[in-house]
């Protein structure tokens, strides 16, 4: 095999590879609750719709529009 073509496929083949670990640390990374996005969570939902709940509360008494 030239020596061209065998660079060409070690580089290739490292690319991959830090690609799949690359995937699979983030996938390990993500399955931790704590590191993700804390809206995501389900205390966050509820926050979330806490929130929503008090805007259309003070839309409603103030008479403004959805927007």
């Amino acid at each position: 095999m030239p020596e061209g073509g065998l660079l060409s496929s070690l580089s290739l083949f490292t690319l991959i590879g830090v690609l799949v670990l690359a995937g699979v640390a983030l996938i390990y990374f993500m399955r931790k609750r704590s590191n993700r996005h804390p809206m995501d969570t389900p205390e966050g939902k509820r926050a979330e719709e806490l929130r929503s709940r008090e805007a259309e509360e003070e839309r409603r008494e103030e008479g403004r529009s959805e927007l």
